[in-house]
């Protein structure tokens, strides 16, 4: 059975909408960039969202090519959780108390 992608409001609307705003006023062609690899990536993970490896916290974890940006997703029971895009030099303690928040609340 093949199951669902469900992205969390919150990567749209609060991470991809955060990095956007961030580069824009520096560099508006790398914000284009990163939204279209944003869109890439979700487009791989409909298609094979076994592409990146489990990492010992349970998340899978892909990187994007255009900044140091990490999208965070895991297999559930029933669909694949896309739960958050941080970067990559954050506290790794603080991305998993963000994620399990997410997780738990699922937006």
């Amino acid at each position: 059975m093949k199951k669902d992608l469900r992205i969390l409001a919150a990567v749209a609307e609060r991470d991809l909408s955060e990095i956007v705003a961030y580069h824009q006023p520096r560099s508006p062609e790398k914000a284009i960039r990163i939204i279209a690899e944003y869109d890439r990536i979700i487009d791989r993970l409909s298609r094979n969202p076994r592409i990146a490896r489990e990492r010992g916290h349970g998340w899978r974890v892909l990187a994007f090519r255009q900044g140091t940006y990490l999208l965070y997703y895991r297999e559930l029971e029933s669909y694949w959780l896309v739960a958050g895009i941080f970067h990559a030099v954050r506290d790794p303690n603080w991305i998993q108390a963000q994620l399990l928040i997410r997780e738990v609340t699922n937006s």
